[in-house]
């Protein structure tokens, strides 16, 4: 992968617990973990007709180099939007991580 392709900045978001409640409940919020170079490449959307609605969906694929730590559980801040991670691949010999992602709705 070449760094000049690696020209967006995102953020990886994680779930964390930021504090606690009267009740001593965990209070959790969506906190930037780290700020890294990308490739975005915007996918082909889509449009359904589910529950006598249409709906559509933003896909975008993300390149970054190579962490170890990144789940689907994470999110990603790009552009503006929120996006959840689908699917992550290594390529490489642990060079660069692609994942798949679907813009939320927010």
């Amino acid at each position: 992968m070449r760094a000049g392709k690696m020209d967006r900045r995102v953020k990886i978001l994680r779930l964390q617990e930021i504090g606690r409640n009267e009740l001593n409940e965990a209070l959790m919020d969506w906190v930037a973990v780290a700020t890294v170079w990308a490739q975005a490449r915007p996918n082909r959307g889509d449009e359904r007709f589910e529950a006598q609605q249409l709906t559509g969906s933003a896909t975008m694929t993300f390149h970054i180099r190579y962490r170890r730590e990144l789940t689907i559980e994470d999110r990603i801040s790009y552009d503006g939007r929120t996006w959840d991670i689908r699917d992550i691949r290594e390529l490489g010999r642990r060079v660069v991580s692609e994942f798949d992602c679907v813009a939320r709705a927010d």
